[in-house]
């Protein structure tokens, strides 16, 4: 009796029974391999597409089907066609790239490390006048550091005393003295200027890191004393703390202060390793009230010693202490939100410093009424000021 059966009834039938495996089951996303056995795991898929497809074959021949119609062979190639999409699917599934993590949402008023820049740089731009970003901003300042003289002319000792030392308290132009002399700041003393506070740019500058460097020395003698010495001509104001001094010959200012070889101030050096530094901002409020905030920045030891000024000097392999992102310096407290700046260098205990008074001419020894050292703090970043109009004249 012949067989009427399509081979398409014949293959229904077979993978009914599970003599075949049908290639329009659906398809399990979650039968896909890891990214360590991938190759493995494709090479037994598409084996297991060709033995399906070889099972196909037999289950015809099984039940006489010995020659197909041409439709019944399309509907074989559908089969087969059917199982390398399914081998296509997990390889395309596979090469997927992983979703990536959620990233935690950050709270609103959070400010990611380093972003004091970016923060200054979106509040200038939201600004409607033009403005200007200096990369190799510098600022300094100098402070003089009293060291009142005790004892005798026979033994004495320098007395640094114990408290708070204040830098970028004064501008270009305003009064203040050396030893009690009156003077008026120039350059050497700082760059910070206000010429009046009619004329500030509201230059917002950002500190990034800062150095230090000493100064000069100053010595007063006890005025009378010296009026009494004859030749000394114009060293007078010189000892009367009216003039810079450097003296490691020890002709003026005791020896004990300079190294006998490599000529160190070692004042200074005594006051590197004796005091810290803090960051200071004063805020005035209505009312007469004021707030104050003080942030202490690290031991002035760790500070570098250099002579290096500009931040694209520095950059250049000077060494600088990084300062916490996010400290502004105004050129105008009254307006800002920060408040009016200033830098302390902080001694928490008294400092004494043994010297040996010198004869200046006198025939006897006599001893200093102070010695000033004088420190110089510079604040290196970044300038955020008006663009200054400029003409042309033809």
């Amino acid at each position: 009796m012949n067989d009427t059966r399509t081979a398409s009834d014949i293959l229904r039938e077979a993978d009914e029974q599970g003599e075949t495996a049908s290639p329009f089951d659906e398809f399990d996303e979650r039968d896909t391999a890891g990214p360590d056995d991938e190759d493995d795991d494709t090479a037994a898929v598409e084996l297991e597409a060709e033995e399906e497809d070889t099972g196909d074959i037999r289950a015809l021949r099984k039940q006489g089907k010995k020659q197909v119609s041409l439709e019944e062979l399309r509907q074989i190639q559908r089969r087969s066609r059917a199982r390398g999409q399914r081998i296509g699917l997990k390889k395309a599934q596979k090469v997927q790239p992983p979703k990536p993590k959620p990233r935690p949402k950050l709270p609103p008023n959070y400010v990611p490390p380093n972003d004091g820049a970016r923060l200054l740089f979106n509040k200038w731009t939201a600004r409607d006048a033009k403005f200007v970003m200096r990369q190799d901003g510098h600022y300094y300042s100098v402070v003089e550091i009293p060291c009142k003289c005790h004892g005798t002319e026979k033994l004495a000792w320098l007395h640094i005393g114990k408290g708070e030392y204040t830098l970028f308290n004064v501008a270009v132009g305003e009064s203040m003295t050396f030893l009690g002399n009156n003077a008026t700041v120039t350059t050497n003393w700082t760059n910070l200027q206000r010429p009046s506070k009619n004329t500030y740019s509201d230059q917002e500058f950002l500190i990034q890191s800062i150095t230090m460097q000493e100064a000069g020395l100053r010595v007063r003698y006890d005025a009378a004393e010296i009026d009494k010495i004859g030749g000394l001509g114009e060293a007078k104001s010189v000892l009367t703390g009216q003039a810079w001094l450097w003296d490691d010959a020890g002709a003026f200012l005791p020896k004990e202060i300079f190294h006998d070889y490599s000529g160190e101030n070692l004042l200074y050096r005594t006051l590197r390793r004796s005091a810290v530094v803090y960051f200071n901002w004063d805020k005035a409020r209505t009312g007469g009230n004021a707030t104050s905030r003080k942030v202490l920045i690290d031991h002035l030891r760790n500070v570098p010693d250099t002579k290096v000024r500009t931040l694209s000097r520095t950059s250049g392999g000077a060494a600088v202490l990084p300062v916490p992102d996010g400290y502004i310096f105004t050129d105008n407290p009254e307006r800002s939100e920060h408040g009016a700046f200033s830098a302390i260098i902080h001694i928490p205990d008294d400092i004494v410093f043994p010297i040996k008074p010198i004869d200046l001419g006198s025939g006897t020894p006599i001893r200093p009424i102070e010695v000033g050292l004088y420190v110089q703090l510079s604040l290196n970043g970044i300038a955020f000021e008006h663009q200054k109009s400029s003409s042309v004249t033809v």
